[in-house]
């Protein structure tokens, strides 16, 4: 049976992450695992935290498992002898497996309600009626944790000793080295992101998104809903030039633009 310590993320020199679920009540790698070299950092910080969902309810189905074992072995006496340096016997000291004893038996005593509908949904014991021998419950569901905000431009995640870390931010170098990236892989066309990102300032987006101005939102609609921007196009011209017109962007501030000219 898998324990939580055995789901792990890496495997295969760290070239793929593992998927975990859980498939009624087990857990299991249910589809393909996630390649590092071609998916993006969203996608395995995303899938990290799925994962890391999946342990922690591992982990509580291991502790309810071995306290049930210990629980289920007759009590242990409440004290054992102490003895002294001289091997004799001066009293009575608490028992330390008498202790784990009761603790294992609060556990399962304790356990919450989710937790016991997971058990039953892997030991093939859901509740059913005596009479159609129906299931009267439906089997255990784990419920996705929300998925992390992960910005490529930004952020990075790191695979230490095949394991992988949170979220963290870049770097200077590495950030400046992901923007040297960006030039080489869109030189004049662009996802409607990266253009934001990389061409305009954060002022300048700011000012074109919550415009009001009917036209400026139709442009911006148009412009930026499509899949990708191409700065050779006189489409992209044009919807820079209505931001123009309304006042969002100066003459200078288009050209450095059509010219892909980033902003530091």
């Amino acid at each position: 049976m898998i324990r939580a310590t055995d789901m792990t993320d890496a495997f295969k020199g760290d070239s793929l992450v593992r998927r975990w679920c859980l498939a009624q009540g087990h857990p299991r790698c249910a589809d393909h695992p996630v390649e590092v070299a071609s998916a993006p950092l969203a996608d395995i910080a995303a899938q990290l935290a799925i994962n890391r969902a999946v342990r922690a309810v591992q982990a509580q189905v291991d502790a309810y498992d071995d306290a049930v074992l210990l629980a289920s072995r007759p009590e242990p006496d409440a004290t054992v002898p102490l003895f002294d340096a001289t091997g004799a016997a001066v009293g009575d000291q608490p028992n330390p497996a008498h202790a784990a004893w009761v603790a294992a038996g609060t556990l399962v005593a304790n356990t919450p309600a989710d937790l016991l509908h997971l058990i039953r949904t892997r030991d093939d014991a859901l509740e059913r009626d005596p009479a159609t021998g129906l299931p009267l419950e439906a089997p255990f569901e784990l419920v996705p944790p929300a998925l992390p905000t992960f910005d490529p431009a930004t952020q990075t995640v790191d695979l230490v000793a095949g394991a992988w870390s949170d979220a963290r931010p870049l770097t200077a170098e590495e950030a400046a080295t992901w923007r040297a990236l960006m030039l080489i892989r869109w030189p004049r066309v662009m996802t409607p992101r990266d253009a934001i990102v990389y061409l305009l300032t954060p002022a300048e987006w700011l000012a074109i998104s919550t415009s009001a101005d009917p036209e400026v939102r139709a442009t911006r609609q148009a412009a930026l809903g499509a899949n990708t921007i191409d700065l050779d196009n006189l489409a992209t011209a044009a919807a820079l030039a209505v931001f123009e017109q309304a006042g969002l962007l100066t003459a200078e501030r288009v050209a450095a633009v059509l010219a892909g000219k980033r902003v530091v």
